[in-house]
């Protein structure tokens, strides 16, 4: 069912390459206050080799086919531009776990946006050294209203936004803050951890 759609992706992200209201410049996943992720992907384009036209088809066609096997679309195709070179598509998830079921077969990749007690209940262990956004080092014994914050767990190397306040990353050098609501992944990084409030 997403084979065609994990094809034309792979073609994004092999063949074409080599929260803020701005557009990303990079490969991006933005988590809203709702939890919808919007997953911004950020390539070059060869109008030559490729048509626009036909691969915006050729995606909502996917997207529509994935969303046949729910009662909603958790899936849409927020927009799709290939202009002066470049081509960016944004793709928006209702929820972090459709984002993940729909890359997990394509890419291997992990998504997850919530409570520590809903990571600990999904499988993560939330165990050893944090680093604040303040430099320290930390553990997770440490964090303050633990009950409050939610963690979001991603296994890919991207720029990350949230909606609240970052307050601990994973502190093995994987996860670079930006700001107060952005942070990077690097491709060195197994499982990243971002930490927010």
């Amino acid at each position: 069912m997403k084979k065609f759609i994990s094809v034309c992706l792979l073609c994004f992200c092999l063949f074409l390459a080599g929260c803020s209201e701005q557009m990303p410049e990079e490969n991006t996943i933005a988590v809203d206050k709702k939890g919808v992720v919007t997953y911004t992907v950020v390539e070059d384009f060869e109008k030559d080799f490729y048509d626009a036209e036909e691969l915006q088809s050729d995606i909502e066609k996917e997207i529509a086919d994935y969303n046949q096997k729910f009662g909603s679309d958790p899936l849409t195709l927020k927009s799709f531009e290939a202009e002066d070179g470049k081509a960016v598509m944004q793709l928006q998830f209702a929820e972090a776990r459709y984002y993940e079921e729909y890359y997990r077969e394509f890419a291997g990749a992990e998504l997850f946006v919530g409570t520590p007690g809903d990571a600990e209940k999904a499988g993560y262990q939330l165990e050893g050294e944090l680093l604040g956004a303040d430099g320290s080092l930390s553990d997770w014994s440490q964090v303050p209203e633990l009950d409050k914050v939610k963690v979001l767990i991603t296994n890919e190397a991207l720029q990350i936004q949230v909606p609240g306040d970052i307050q601990y990353v994973s502190p093995s050098g994987s996860v670079t803050i930006l700001g107060k609501k952005e942070a990077a992944v690097s491709e060195e990084a197994g499982q990243a951890c971002i930490i927010y409030k």
